[in-house]
């Protein structure tokens, strides 16, 4: 009996035990279809994370790999408990880099590594959805569960995109203080 991702439930697919967790169906699939879209954002962001930590180079290199290096550990983290998420109220987790693409908001840019700058705008645009989607959950769909998660998945990205602006910051302090001493 195979598994269809694109909601998490296929009608003609007999499942024996739904989750009795309070969630009507009605209401688990659009959370299910959220859930997803996040852990879309979040595979293709721990993707371009971990290119930049393969491709970084230059004077920061150093600082800058093992920065990427703990992120794209974080990310990965992150969809763990998304997918788990999807499970819990009865879907189907994504699993492939086309359904990522599909329902992603972050943009691609291939050949480019991407830099610090545009890891953090992906940063910031995740947290910006999730202030959506957690509004949704709780005022349109009542999860509190899965808008726990969010939160907290969303207090990571702040403190991933605070790194990131920070280290851009001693960039740009570094660079007017050089300039100064010239």
């Amino acid at each position: 009996m195979g598994l269809i991702r694109n909601n998490g439930h296929d009608p003609t697919v007999p499942i024996l035990i739904q989750p009795n967790i309070g969630l009507e169906s009605d209401v688990r699939l659009p959370i299910i279809n959220i859930l997803n879209s996040i852990l879309s954002n979040e595979a293709v962001l721990t993707l371009k994370t971990r290119n930049a930590h393969w491709n970084v180079h230059g004077v920061n290199f150093f600082e800058l790999h093992i920065l990427f290096d703990t992120q794209y550990k974080q990310l990965n983290d992150i969809s763990d408990e998304i997918a788990e998420r999807v499970r819990m109220v009865g879907g189907v987790a994504m699993g492939s880099f086309a359904e990522y693409l599909t329902h992603t908001n972050l943009a691609e840019n291939p050949p480019e590594v991407p830099d610090t700058l545009h890891l953090l705008a992906d940063h910031e645009t995740i947290i910006r959805y999730l202030h959506e989607d957690i509004r949704k959950c709780n005022d349109e769909y009542e999860d509190e569960g899965t808008s726990d998660l969010m939160v907290s998945v969303m207090r990571m990205h702040e403190k991933m995109a605070w790194m990131l602006r920070s280290y851009l910051d001693t960039e740009s302090t570094i660079g007017e203080s050089q300039k100064r001493n010239n």
